[in-house]
């Protein structure tokens, strides 16, 4: 071994400087080929460089020099998991724990893994294995609260968040984390501030400049942009007409995709480029940032319709739609999330989403006119079984929703327009809910029409579905009927 090599690329690695540590590590490979301690180290730099192919070829070839090495076996479990492959990573963490059960780093990736597979007892159960073997440390506390928190063990998960805490007030995951647990809870005025470490968690600003942080705008130019998901902008929309209020002399503008622009041209708010907004305004602020920074509580959030489908476009998407056909209602439907990224990434996008095949269950209902709201190509399993209008933006969106008595939809950004427009909504919700959805009951502190229906079991989609349907049948008995009105 190259000691002074494989020294370096640690220290380097260790300092986040990982393309100088991958540099190191091979130097001490060309002098000591077999050395397979500089072979997977140099695989966990290419890890955090996010070079998965490499960190394979690294894991692998160190797993044909040491066999048994517990350490490679970890690495590889974690490079598993982060491509998506849960069941190959449980079986090499699982095997590396069966050499050496006192692994407390293998044993908070298994809990990771479980937590990933939908399994979150098991998940509680290896973290508080890993905090028995090495103690309470700020990472595996939150993996902790994360694994309770989805299993909607919110109590628990708040306590240990704020035991992570007490070791150091400062972390933002373990805040931002906080916050999710207590979004769940409904306790939205401890939630908001604990939000705002989701900018060293998770996200980074889109844009520097000053921050609003809540004083008189007076006539100065204020930028709220979009930050997270094409739903989320949706739900917070709803907080302009109260800032506008508050600010009637500033000039609001709103950077967001240009798929909003018609829709949001009914709110006292003018829509920018995100690329272009960097010159337009004094101050700036994240729009999910906005009902914080008013202070809102769950009983504070306002509940009227805010948005609609402007005229022209409601009217030429009626034209697009099937005629209506007597003593028949029509039922949008929504069965995928936009996609996220791939492997680990993607893991969220698939677990609130439902199969075709499985979903196709509610066109089995009779005397229902079915309209899909969901982007692209049909699946075959749906294809002529129901409407299928082209949807170029959210205004179209809008307009059709707007033709509909119902949209059944998992939890997606269809289910928030819906909601916003006043239509009648049912969400299929998975088992772990999802922030602003509370972690139990049918109704949503957002929007008066919208029904949650919840898994029973994290990942079982057909009781859900069959339940649904069920539901759905008692619907179409009573459902009275009437003339759709354009605005």
């Amino acid at each position: 071994m190259d000691d002074d090599a494989f020294s370096r690329g640690n220290d380097l690695a260790a300092a986040g400087r990982c393309d100088e540590a991958v540099a190191a590590f091979t130097l001490c490979l060309e002098r000591s080929p077999d050395d397979w301690q500089a072979m997977c180290n140099r695989g966990n730099a290419w890890m955090q460089l996010k070079r998965y192919d490499r960190a394979m070829d690294d894991y692998m070839a160190a797993a044909a020099l040491a066999p048994d090495a517990t350490s490679v076996k970890t690495n590889l479990g974690v490079l598993l998991k982060e491509l998506g492959q849960l069941d190959l990573a449980a079986k090499m963490l699982t095997e590396s724990l069966q050499h050496d059960p006192s692994q407390a780093d293998a044993w908070s990736n298994l809990g990771v893994v479980r937590q990933y597979g939908l399994r979150y007892g098991e998940a509680v159960d290896c973290h508080l294995r890993a905090i028995d073997i090495a103690g309470a440390s700020v990472a595996r506390l939150n993996n902790l609260g994360n694994a309770l928190c989805c299993a909607l063990r919110l109590d628990e998960a708040v306590a240990a968040y704020r035991t992570g805490l007490e070791l150091e007030p400062a972390d933002d995951n373990l805040r931002f984390n906080l916050s999710i647990a207590l979004f769940l809870q409904g306790d939205y005025h401890a939630a908001w501030p604990m939000y705002e470490s989701r900018w060293g968690a998770v996200l980074k600003s889109r844009y520097s400049g000053r921050r609003w942080l809540g004083e008189p705008l007076g006539g100065r130019r204020l930028l709220l942009w979009s930050e997270q998901g094409l739903g989320d902008s949706l739900q917070m929309v709803r907080f302009l007409a109260a800032l506008r209020l508050r600010e009637p002399q500033a000039v609001i503008r709103l950077a967001c995709p240009r798929t909003f622009w018609r829709l949001f041209s009914t709110l006292p708010v003018q829509c920018v480029e995100e690329e272009q907004a960097d010159e337009a305004f004094d101050l700036h602020l994240p729009l999910m940032s906005l009902p914080g920074l008013l202070d809102v509580g769950i009983e504070q959030v306002p509940q009227a319709p805010y948005l609609h489908a402007p005229d022209e476009v409601a009217a030429s998407m009626a034209a697009a739609l099937p005629a209506r056909r007597d003593g028949r209602p029509r039922v949008g439907l929504v069965w995928e999330s936009g996609a996220w990224g791939v492997g680990i990434a993607d893991h969220g996008r698939q677990n609130k989403s439902i199969s075709p095949d499985i979903f196709s269950a509610l066109l089995d209902v009779e005397g229902i006119d079915f309209v899909s709201l969901q982007l692209g190509e049909l699946p075959p399993s749906l294809r002529g079984r129901l409407a299928a209008p082209a949807i170029g933006d959210f205004a179209d969106t809008a307009a059709i929703v707007e033709q509909l008595d119902l949209v059944i939809s998992v939890d997606t950004s269809v289910v928030h327009l819906a909601g916003a427009l006043g239509c009648p909504v049912w969400v299929m919700m998975r088992a772990e809910s999802a922030p602003f959805f509370l972690a139990r009951g049918e109704d949503s502190p957002w929007y008066p029409s919208m029904r949650i229906l919840r898994q029973s079991q994290a990942g079982e989609w057909r009781e859900l579905l069959d339940s649904a349907c069920r539901r759905l049948l008692e619907w179409r008995t009573t459902w009275q009927g009437g003339a759709v009105v354009l605005r």
